[in-house]
This record gives structure tokens, C-alpha cells and sequence, in this order.
């Protein structure tokens, strides 16, 4: 087989220009293509970096902040605790002042009851009792018992120490009539009252001038009063004892009653 040097240049130069032909539409784009290709995908990668970074930054700054609510939270509740224990300690101490105003208002209420129902016992055994000594008077001595309380204090008057003349005459100095006051827990017969006027001026002052007058607390007595002095002779006295004796026995009676209730 002969080979002809021209068709072997031929197909040399021809080769040759496929190559360069494909080297220049072909190769080189492919190749701008894929340096391109690989460009992107390398600023994609180092893009996807900077976020997974970013994002782990995010994440750091969200755990910060996820500890700081956490650490706030327990501060919250600490101060919310301290805050509620607070009130609660205001509320007790609050209610005690309130149970102990109560229990001072009911103590006081009690102790006022306690000396009406004294009072009143007081009053009702002294009224009793005087009834029921002036019917045994009126009964053993066959009169009446003013009679006798009358002539008891005329008896008193006649035999006055010289203390009390002279404390009495005193009061005329401040007291230039001499005004007496005669009380009592009755009515004075005319007669009675004659013969008081005429022991008083006789033992105490002669210009005295004698006034009467009825005081129903007296119970069974009778006083001369002048000004701040006075000289009587009532029930009363005969009744402190037994007073007294009631109000001890009271009192028993109320210290049992708060320790009960206690």
C-alpha cells in the first residue's frame, strides 16, 4: 500500500485543527465550566461554613441567654418565696394582733359584765339584807326601824369627839351660814327632825342652819354633811364585809372561768 505524503500532512493539519477547534468550543468551555462549577460550589461550601458557624455562634448566644433566663427564673422564685414567706409573716403577726385586740376586747367585755353583775349583786344583797334587817330590827325591838336609826345617830351626834367639833367648826370660815345638810335614805318625822336641829346647833354650831334631804342610796342610813366633812350611819357599813366576801368569791369564780376558757 503506497502512502501519499500529502494525504498523511493533510490529515496531520486537519487533526490538528479538530484538536485546536475542539480545544476552542469544546475543552475550554467545558473546562470554564467546571472551574466555574468548582468556584461556586467552593464559595457555597465556604457560605455554608460561615452559617454553620453563624449558627454556632447563635447557639452559644441562645445557651447564654437560655442560663441567663434560667439563673432570672430562680431569682424570680427565690424573691417570689421571700416575698410570699414576707406576707405570710405580716398575715400572722396581722391575725394574732386581731386575736389578741379580740381577746383583750373580750377580757375587757367579761370584766365590765363581771362588775355589773357585782354592782348589781352588791345592790340587790344590800337591799335584801336591809329589808330583811329592818323587819328583824322593826320585829325585835318592837319599833319602827327609822325611829331607831334616828335615835342612833342623835345618840352619835351628842357624844362627837372634839375632832370633829372642831373640824366642822372650821367650815364656817368657807361657809358663812353654816348651812347642815341632814341626808337620809327616808322620810324624817317633824318631831325627829326637831330634835336633830337641836343637837346639832347645841354640839356643833349654834347659828346653824339644818337642811334635809332624801337619798335613796343611802339604804337604811343617815349623814350630816358640811361640804367635804361628813358623820353617818348607814347599812353600809355593816355590809362591807359581806361586800367584800362577795367579791372575793366572784373572782374566784371569774379565775376559773378564764382558765377554763383558756
Amino acid at each position: 500500500m503506497l502512502i501519499d505524503p500529502f494525504v498523511v500532512i493533510a490529515q496531520i493539519i486537519n487533526f490538528l485543527i479538530l484538536v485546536a477547534l475542539l480545544k476552542r468550543f469544546l475543552y475550554k468551555p467545558i473546562t470554564q465550566a467546571m472551574e466555574m462549577r468548582s468556584q461556586r460550589i467552593e464559595r457555597q461550601l465556604a457560605t455554608a461554613a460561615s452559617k454553620e458557624k453563624d449558627a454556632e455562634a447563635e447557639k452559644e448566644l441562645y445557651l447564654q441567654k437560655q442560663q441567663g433566663l434560667e439563673a432570672q427564673k430562680q431569682a424570680w422564685l427565690e424573691q417570689a418565696k421571700q416575698e410570699v414567706a414576707q406576707e405570710k409573716a405580716t398575715l400572722i403577726k396581722q391575725a394574732q394582733t386581731e386575736v389578741e385586740q379580740v381577746r383583750s376586747q373580750w377580757y375587757k367585755t367579761l370584766e365590765q359584765d363581771q362588775d355589773k353583775f357585782t354592782h348589781e349583786l352588791r345592790d340587790r344583797l344590800t337591799q335584801q339584807v336591809a329589808i330583811t334587817t329592818r323587819k328583824a330590827l322593826s320585829d325585835l325591838a318592837n319599833a319602827n326601824l327609822e325611829t331607831q336609826i334616828i335615835d342612833t345617830f342623835i345618840d352619835r351626834l351628842c357624844n362627837l369627839d372634839q375632832l370633829p367639833k372642831a373640824t366642822i367648826s372650821t367650815t364656817s370660815v368657807s361657809n358663812p351660814n353654816h348651812i347642815i345638810t341632814i341626808r337620809s335614805s327616808f322620810t324624817i318625822p317633824e318631831a325627829k327632825k326637831e330634835s336633830l336641829i337641836a343637837v346639832i346647833r347645841e354640839q356643833i354650831a349654834a347659828n346653824a342652819e339644818v337642811q334635809f334631804e332624801i337619798v335613796r342610796d343611802l339604804i337604811c342610813g343617815i349623814e350630816l354633811r358640811e361640804r367635804d366633812y361628813k358623820i353617818s350611819w348607814n347599812l353600809a357599813h355593816y355590809l362591807t364585809d359581806l361586800e367584800v366576801a362577795t367579791a372575793k368569791i366572784l373572782a374566784e369564780n371569774n379565775n376559773h372561768l378564764t382558765t377554763d376558757n383558756c
